[in-house]
């Protein structure tokens, strides 16, 4: 079946930043887009935009999925505590179906929210690919890597074999290493995990100075280097993606855009945990490319991209003193095509243009916050929300129609996720 979006707005999330009035968007049976145009077209199914924007999918480059189900389990504490919190009860409760379950809590508040790609570093990655598959979310995983056993229970050696066949055997959306972090993991470990990505063209997920306290261990445990340098001198800097990048020198700058690295800039967690803010504006003139995520549901408490916006667009304007700085269209970029571009998945999303798989999001025509507009890249950045997210489509497929999603039986998600805070809360809670 082929399908058009017609009567639309259509913000492109080109660098060109175009936007096209009364526009027709038509993807063929394939679910790729084949045509962006003024002109009439015709398809087995009709969305009728009503006038609305019609955006790209949005791309949440750094998250924790399953961590849903963490949710306000650590709050009003910076980073070290919260994880001195958390991670006991990870050990505590996780398994191949906790994080299945908390992934399809994940899946369910993110396709409402016009999330359709994500970054995600978490346990169990089997399970987590299964559930972008049941639900038609575009999920990117990987195993994650640390210096100690884990929930799976693998030490170094055994996880990296265990990295070795996962990679063997994974498609293109599955051929990603989450070292965690240069804190977790001594250098003679980050080489190898970097030649494993080298022999087997894996991507690099890590995360990068988050906070002033990950600053100072690291420059204890790696000769007072910062993570960038330690990730530069392993050998794991080139096209990685960053989580967070607060902590940056003008040095560190200067590798990550010469080695093709991106950032993923997550201010909503950054400021909840009164980590800092990113050096956006710095990054992008250096030529880096910075995207966005949310970080993880126990740390940010939600999966909100259009927060996420919205905070990078207000926090950068003022640390340069500058309304100019952070253009609506720029933002808008950042959690869609540069989202795209961290992934390494520009050529197929990211745009809504010809030859590109459909991933759109159709806003409200009739939410009271989008009426009027008059620049539809502001609309989108300081004023729309989720609740103005009526329809998605993911490879051509509508996956949330008038606000439901198709894919997912919402009960059972939600039971299942109330029955492991159950869990959790008897197992850390005193």
């Amino acid at each position: 079946m082929t399908l058009a979006v017609t009567n639309a707005t259509v913000v492109v999330a080109n660098d060109a930043g175009d936007v096209i009035e009364r526009a027709n968007v038509l993807v063929n049976d394939l679910g790729v887009i084949e045509a962006v145009t003024t002109k009439s077209v015709n398809a087995s199914e009709v969305i009728d935009a009503e006038g609305a924007i019609v955006m790209p999918g949005i791309v949440n480059s750094h998250a924790h999925l399953a961590m849903t189900l963490f949710r306000g389990l650590a709050d009003d504490m910076n980073l070290e505590a919260f994880l001195d919190r958390l991670m006991p009860a990870e050990f505590a409760v996780l398994s191949p179906q906790a994080v299945a379950a908390g992934t399809r809590l994940a899946a369910l508040e993110s396709l409402r929210g016009g999330i359709t790609s994500a970054l995600d570093m978490y346990y169990f990655p089997e399970s987590i690919v299964n559930v972008g598959h049941e639900t038609g979310m575009r999920i990117l995983t990987g195993p994650t890597i640390l210096e100690f056993d884990g929930p799976e229970q693998l030490a170094f050696d055994a996880r990296l074999e265990w990295s070795r066949r996962w990679l063997d055997s994974a498609e293109r959306f599955g051929k990603w290493l989450g070292p965690h972090s240069t804190y977790l993991l001594s250098e003679e470990q980050l080489r190898r995990i970097a030649a494993l990505a080298s022999e087997s063209g894996a991507g690099i997920h890590v995360h990068a100075a988050e906070t002033r306290g990950e600053m100072n261990q690291v420059a204890t445990r790696h000769q007072g280097r910062t993570p960038v340098q330690v990730l530069h001198d392993t050998g794991l800097l080139p096209g990685a993606v960053l989580a967070h990048g607060v902590h940056l020198n003008d040095a560190d700058i200067a590798l990550i855009a010469e080695h093709g690295a991106s950032v993923t800039h997550c201010p909503a967690s950054n400021l909840k945990l009164a980590s800092g803010f990113a050096r956006v504006i710095d990054l992008m003139r250096a030529g880096a490319n910075v995207a966005l995520g949310t970080d993880g549901p126990a740390s940010g408490n939600d999966l909100d991209m259009w927060l996420a916006m919205r905070l990078a667009g207000y926090v950068q304007k003022n640390l340069s003193g500058d309304p100019g700085q952070l253009t609506a269209a720029q933002v808008v970029r950042m959690a869609t095509l540069n989202g795209a571009r961290a992934l390494g998945i520009d050529d197929l999303v990211g745009s809504i243009e010809v030859g590109k798989m459909a991933d759109l999001v159709v806003l409200d025509p009739r939410s009271p916050s989008l009426m009027p507009t008059f620049d539809a890249h502001v609309a989108i950045a300081a004023s729309a929300g989720r609740g103005d997210v009526r329809d998605v489509i993911v490879d051509g497929h509508v996956v949330v129609r008038d606000r439901r999603v198709q894919t997912i039986d919402e009960a059972t998600v939600l039971a299942e996720a109330a029955e492991y805070a159950s869990q959790i809360k008897a197992a850390v809670i005193v």
